[in-house]
């Protein structure tokens, strides 16, 4: 039985989510790539009506939302990163996060970071205390980690909500996933892959890491997130993981 059909929805990459199993929310992508004219749409999905529909200053991209449902965030082609409350659809906070553009955004597990990786394959996050302190909104808010160890664009994020493995997960372009221990922003761990990683997700488990790769081979590898014993050395490896193939 169809449940819903969205005929007219055009999000881009990382512009479609599940707000709190309560609605749909995708980011409109413009038609002809330009960076105004953007549009978010929300359809409901207890009862089918017309899209609740809202218009940012600038298209937005990539969007992410905290696991409550509170918090709806975005980033956009300028490199501008946006916040909303959800129940009232006020824009809390915008600042440049980046001066390429942002490819994906994420909240930490716990919802105390956001996160955004860009084109130019740097990831940053900061503190959501201070993104959402309204004492002055002139002020950038402050940088908690930045990363430059990718080299080419951030396509993917994750971070596991288990409580026993809080860590941060990122694919790349340049044919790397990546771990990281989010509180310190200390790398963990190096996967490397025969060519570019385009997505990456877990399973329900979260034991097994999934890789999309450019050429539609999917690498799936068990997931280790030990900490190293010496916390100065980045364990590298080649990927060993069981290919699923098809996709072409």
């Amino acid at each position: 039985e169809e449940i819903l059909h969205i005929p007219t929805c055009a999000s881009s990459s990382h512009g479609l989510l599940s707000l709190n199993n309560q609605a749909l929310v995708a980011s409109q992508a413009h038609k002809h790539g330009s960076l105004g004219g953007g549009a978010i749409f929300t359809w409901p999905l207890n009862k089918p009506q017309v899209p609740i529909r809202s218009y940012p200053i600038e298209a937005i991209g990539p969007i992410c939302c905290t696991r409550d449902g509170i918090y709806l965030a975005g980033g956009s082609p300028s490199g501008n990163a946006y916040i909303w409350e959800v129940s009232s659809g006020r824009l809390l906070k915008s600042w440049r996060a980046n001066h390429k553009s942002l490819s994906c955004v994420i909240f930490s597990s716990d919802d105390s970071l956001f996160i955004a990786g860009s084109d130019d394959g740097t990831i940053c996050s900061w503190s959501m205390v201070s993104l959402l302190d309204v004492t002055d909104t002139r002020i950038l808010p402050p940088i908690f980690h930045v990363s430059w160890d990718h080299s080419s664009t951030i396509t993917g994020l994750l971070s596991p909500s288990s409580s026993a493995s809080s860590s941060l997960m990122s694919s790349s372009l340049d044919g790397t996933c990546k771990v990281w221990d989010p509180a310190s922003g200390r790398l963990l761990r190096t996967r490397a892959y025969p060519l570019a990683i385009t997505t990456i997700v877990l399973d329900p488990g979260e034991q097994l890491l999934f890789a999309g790769s450019a050429d539609g081979r999917i690498f799936a590898d068990m997931l280790d997130l030990g900490l190293n014993e010496d916390p100065f050395v980045v364990a590298v490896e080649q990927s060993t993981s069981r290919v699923l193939n098809g996709h072409k």
